[in-house]
């Protein structure tokens, strides 16, 4: 790490004006106070008001723009997965499935982190209550919870099933959900699977896959994915897929172990819930700018220092001096940036 950086932040008035707001946003952030609340048809206007005063951007607008904060339990129940897939056919010594009744009309995050549109780190989760109690299936495997069949883990995979394109990888298996979108999507051709649990395979080829639609190839390797993500092997693919991690608080550690071993194009590959993973590389960033543009070493909770090398170890090299805040929202933001980054 360069101890006196080249990279430098003329500290205009403009520059700091943003800096305060983006300081502001970090250290007074409520939008997680909505999280599990219970909500009624009768509250949700006064609810969704108090959103629009919280920051969440989907309520900006005038109140005729704003998203319902109900999701059809029905529209889940016969979504295009659920029509063709039935979980409880698994009958299996290692998978076991329970069917738990949910409460409705509680708040849940129910997809990936929205990026600020003014990139101040003023961000929001997407917070969506089901119109009723509805049957949530939980599945097992050896006794240990292996996936929550849940409308975050649909919304969250449809946008890459829409994206995938020719020859496709996937890195992890589940139940499928993925792979069934994909297979739905006219451009996908051929998908190949990489699995590192043969049981996960077997399961699926027995009791899912003859549900599955068998008009595109549908490929199987069982392997960790630390040995098949290389430039040797994913250059056959025209689309990568990642999800082989339970949530945001383990998915960065596994994006940065895969990444520094390659770097895909940026265009030709996505990972499971990104944003969530790397909303703290935008906040850690901006740290790194906000101590350069005041002459001091960036500090950061050491949970985080490793990450924080990185980002000084890529910006302090690069001989330069900002003067206009909007390069300091492109490198906070810049998801290939990003990689590139975490990749070191």
């Amino acid at each position: 790490v360069i101890m006196n950086p080249h990279m430098k932040v003329n500290c205009t008035e403009e520059i700091q004006s943003f800096m305060d707001r983006c300081m502001f946003h970090i250290q007074s952030d409520w939008k997680s106070e909505f999280v599990g609340m219970h909500i009624t048809k009768a509250q949700e206007k006064q609810i969704q008001r108090e959103m629009h005063e919280a920051g969440f951007h989907e309520f900006a607008g005038s109140e005729d723009t704003w998203p319902s904060l109900f999701l059809s339990s029905s529209e889940w129940a016969e979504s295009p997965y659920h029509s063709s897939i039935s979980l409880d056919l698994i009958k299996d010594e290692n998978f076991s499935f329970e069917t738990v009744r949910t409460a409705g009309r509680e708040l849940f995050n129910a997809d990936a982190i929205v990026k600020d549109p003014d990139r101040e780190l003023n961000d929001s989760m997407v917070l969506r209550a089901m119109d009723r109690n509805f049957d949530a299936i939980y599945l097992y495997q050896d006794d240990d919870e292996w996936m929550v069949d849940a409308p975050s883990e649909a919304a969250t995979n449809d946008v890459p099933a829409a994206r995938a394109h020719g020859k496709v990888v996937t890195f992890g298996l589940g139940i499928g959900y993925f792979i069934f979108m994909a297979m739905r999507n006219p451009l996908v051709k051929e998908i190949t699977v990489v699995e590192s649990s043969a049981e996960v395979i077997a399961m699926f080829e027995r009791f899912l896959y003859p549900q599955f639609p068998h008009d595109i190839p549908l490929h199987f390797i069982h392997g960790d994915a630390f040995d098949y993500f290389n430039e040797s092997f994913l250059s056959g693919f025209d689309y990568i897929y990642t999800d082989i991690w339970k949530s945001a608080q383990d998915g960065l550690e596994i994006m940065e172990k895969l990444l520094h071993q390659y770097v895909p194009p940026f265009e030709k590959a996505d990972f499971w819930i990104e944003d969530s993973c790397e909303e703290i590389m935008w906040t850690l960033i901006f740290l790194y700018f906000e101590a350069i543009a005041h002459d001091r070493i960036p500090e950061v909770n050491p949970i985080y220092e490793s990450q924080m090398q990185k980002i000084r170890a890529w910006f302090d090299p690069i001989e330069h001096t900002i003067t206009d805040p909007k390069e300091i929202q492109f490198y906070m933001y810049d998801t290939d940036t990003i990689r590139h980054i975490l990749s070191l």
